[in-house]
């Protein structure tokens, strides 16, 4: 017999399925749920505040660079490094791909050398150091830019997978730069089976081989790492050296990401006596808290 399990979700982003998602596809294996307005359990993200009328236990999912706020829910998963014991690490990319996709497949890779240069698939044009590093690289070679912004090949790509596919690299970064924050950015190339040319999180090895990509962060400065990158593209013995390596170490997604082990933290989590942060009275540590949040945020934004 299942467990039954009183929960709902809010706050998530536009199209988000509270029957079909990440979290729900672990937990309805388990549990038997009801989806309902009055919880035991809400999950919400950050794209509202609907969360704050909830008063049952609250778990915040973030997949942005904005930190946890612990006054306005009782655990967390985001991809920070958060010694909390309330925090659980869960990159977006996780969220994303399945286990599956972090195996190195077997391929001919041989064949794959020939490929063109480098793809680009980005819309958001207000990342400064993508934008400027783009420019920088271009000069050495064209890059097939097929998302909104700089787009140069005429059309919209709709098969992100299928486009990269065709070349050897793809300039995969983020918007902004912390510790931990991981995107879907770095798997896109990877699952296409082309090497990851990063930045963003400057502890990006951690979670993956840095044999396997070109990480930005490696570099003392964007000169030395183009200077690489071109090395690369002309060796192709050395180029074959990143794409034949596993994506993580021992060729599988490290076992704090899998899914038993995301099913172990919520059955901490629904099993712990707590009292909800949302039934406890404001108090000065509450506007320490709070405080202190903000101006994390505002770093992060690279206000401060």
């Amino acid at each position: 017999m299942k467990t039954k399990l009183k929960l709902n979700y809010t706050d998530f982003w536009a199209g988000f399925n509270k029957t079909n998602n990440y979290f729900h596809n672990i937990l309805k294996q388990h549990y038997e749920i009801e989806i309902c307005d009055k919880p035991d359990f809400l999950i919400y993200s950050v794209f509202g505040k609907d969360h704050l009328n909830y008063k049952c236990v609250r778990i915040l999912y973030s997949a942005e660079n904005r930190g946890v706020d612990f006054t306005r829910c009782d655990y967390a998963f985001t991809s920070d490094y958060n010694p909390d014991p309330k925090h659980y690490r869960l990159p977006f990319y996780v969220y994303c791909y399945p286990p599956e996709s972090f195996v190195k497949p077997d391929l001919d890779y041989v064949a794959m050398v020939e490929r063109k240069f480098c793809s680009f698939i980005v819309s958001n044009p207000g990342g400064k150091v993508r934008n400027r590093f783009h420019s920088l690289l271009s000069n050495y070679k064209p890059i097939a830019s097929g998302g909104k912004f700089r787009n140069n090949i005429g059309y919209r790509v709709p098969d992100k997978e299928a486009f990269i596919r065709d070349f050897k690299f793809n300039l995969a970064f983020e918007n902004r730069s912390f510790p931990g924050y991981t995107t879907e950015k770095i798997m896109e190339p990877f699952v296409a089976n082309t090497v990851p040319i990063y930045w963003g999180n400057p502890l990006i090895k951690l979670d993956f081989n840095p044999q396997a990509f070109l990480d930005y962060h490696a570099f003392k400065s964007e000169k030395a790492f183009v200077k690489h990158i071109i090395e690369v593209d002309n060796n192709p013995d050395l180029y074959l050296q990143y794409l034949k390596a596993p994506r993580c170490e021992n060729n599988h997604l490290p076992d704090q990401f899998m899914p038993q082990a995301i099913l172990a933290r919520f059955h901490y989590i629904f099993s712990a006596p707590i009292s909800p942060v949302a039934n406890k009275p404001q108090s000065l540590s509450f506007f320490v808290s709070r405080s202190l949040y903000r101006l994390n945020k505002m770093h992060r934004r690279g206000y401060l």
